[in-house]
Formats: structure tokens, C-alpha cells, sequence
């Protein structure tokens, strides 16, 4: 099941903005592909912002 934009909110922010996006696909059990799609969702809706660090895109909470 696909989660919910608060439900990795939540997972972002208890981890203190140190996720990247295969830790939240592990996390929720989902591909890469679609963390993909609903991370640029939400970073359209300026939930959170992407933070490119080496081959790694990190995932910052704004809210």
C-alpha cells in the first residue's frame, strides 16, 4: 500500500531529515520509482525539498 504524504513526513522528521529515498522505499516496502513520484509531489506542494549529497538524494522535511 502506498503511504501518505504525513505518514513520510513523520518518518522523515523522526529520523532528523537523514533519509534518502531507497531508506523510505525499504521503510514502507515500495519501489524506488514511485518514492520518486510522490516525493516530487510533494516537493511541488513545498512539503519537503531533495538535497542532492553524492550519488544520494536526501529528503528534508519543511513542515
Amino acid at each position: 500500500m502506498i503511504p501518505k504524504e504525513e505518514e513520510i513526513l513523520d518518518f522523515v522528521k523522526k529520523r532528523d531529515n537523514l533519509v534518502n529515498f531507497s531508506m523510505i522505499a525499504g521503510f514502507f516496502n515500495i519501489k524506488n520509482a514511485t518514492v520518486t513520484d510522490i516525493i516530487e509531489d510533494m516537493q511541488k506542494k513545498k512539503l519537503v525539498k531533495i538535497k542532492k549529497l553524492g550519488g544520494s538524494k536526501l529528503v528534508i522535511a519543511l513542515k
